[in-house]
């Protein structure tokens, strides 16, 4: 019998189960935990609290355990990590085959696509945003190609993205109550089967000290931002540009602004108001929930959206690649950004306000965060 040839599986690079602790000597911004069982329950107090943080700086903790929901999300988002390690280790021809396209923010990101600062450094981080509509949809129906990785999955995809939507409509939902909106508003701009940019993104970033890991991919004409005597920025300051986002991460990175600004505006790079850049330390059991610029558009700026960064993490833990699992609740493609009327907010005009679409004001946003969606 002739000798049959192994196939090398790629090395895991997701490994939660050996990451170290967070370090405790650096500075981190406490954000208040919300449990969603009792958000479910429609708990008086826990409402109240989701309320003061959304118009406070915008982010916190979010408890999943002890409900059908959040142990979707809690299992799905593992698992759906240990499926983009092995995606990404794919041939960097392969993966080029689902980039992303022009005004399309789905498939494939390469390292260095996007800047991060006016000097044009290119970011550190790849991307691999999978398409909500595409997900819960019969193969036939899809708009667009994927791995094979990720066509065997659809069953897990469907699954997270359907108890992440309802997630965030249900904070949502609490939100409207509060600012005297009927909570259908969000409801109606943010109906799961209809087209949007909701996705769930797959997120790798390199370590900060490689030991012995494969080293990311990046196209020969940009540059991996890999030098290890410059602050790698792998995803650069920012606000959200959705509705709200629902984020998994199993190790430090994300930076929080420690000024809550308002404003979207950057300075070569960075907030627009003093302050520094406070980390969110990882908390076991629970998503971090941050609101997006669609929100506080929404609620003519009652909500606030927390400006962010990503950067590799911090002590040993940045010895590890950073994955993460962010799913997007973005409003409907055709839905036209016009504000709610919010009790306690300036009423704006219909002249005042601009009449654009969901994809376009996402594109405008995505545009000026420095992606470059044609190269």
């Amino acid at each position: 019998m002739p000798h049959k040839e192994e196939v090398e599986e790629p090395a895991e690079e997701f490994t939660p189960e050996l990451y170290p602790p967070f370090p405790d000597d650096i500075p981190t911004l406490d954000i208040p935990t919300i449990t969603l069982s009792k958000l479910l329950e429609d708990d008086a107090a826990e409402q109240d609290r989701v309320f003061s943080a959304c118009v406070g700086r915008g982010f916190f903790y979010l408890e999943l355990g002890g409900c059908e929901a959040g142990s979707t999300i809690l299992s799905g988002a593992e698992q759906i990590a240990r499926l983009g390690s092995r995606v990404f280790q794919l041939p960097l021809a392969e993966k080029m085959r689902y980039k992303q396209a022009h005004k399309q923010l789905f498939g494939y990101k390469f390292a260095g696509s996007s800047v991060t600062d006016k000097a044009g450094t290119p970011d550190t981080a790849e991307f691999f945003n999978v398409a909500k509509n595409d997900m819960i949809v019969p193969d036939a129906e899809m708009r667009r190609p994927w791995p094979a990785e990720v066509l065997e999955s659809k069953d897990l995809f469907a699954a997270y993205v359907r108890s992440a939507h309802a997630v965030g409509l249900k904070v949502l939902a609490v939100l409207a109550e509060k600012m005297g909106v009927d909570p259908g508003e969000f409801a109606a701009r943010h109906r799961i089967e209809e087209p949007s940019g909701d996705h769930v993104r797959i997120t790798r970033g390199p370590p900060r000290a490689v030991k012995e890991m494969p080293e990311v991919q990046t196209p020969s004409h940009t540059d991996s931002g890999s030098d290890q005597g410059k602050e790698q920025i792998q995803t650069p300051s920012h606000t959200d540009f959705g509705t709200i986002t629902i984020l998994m991460n199993w190790l430090g990175g994300l930076q929080v602004w420690s000024e809550s600004a308002r404003k979207a505006h950057l300075s070569n790079g960075q907030p627009d108001g003093p302050g520094e850049w406070l980390w969110i330390k990882p908390k076991r059991g629970c998503a971090i929930i941050n609101l997006g610029d669609a929100a506080m558009r929404f609620s003519n700026g009652v909500l606030c959206a927390g400006r962010h960064r990503v950067i590799p993490a911090p002590g040993a833990q940045g010895e590890w690649p950073r994955y993460s699992i962010v799913y997007f609740v973005r409003p409907e493609d055709s839905c036209l950004m016009k504000k709610f009327k919010v009790q306690g907010a300036p009423e704006s005009s219909e002249d005042e306000e601009e009449a654009i679409t969901a994809t376009e004001w996402i594109f405008r946003q995505s545009s000026a965060l420095g992606n470059k969606l044609d190269d």
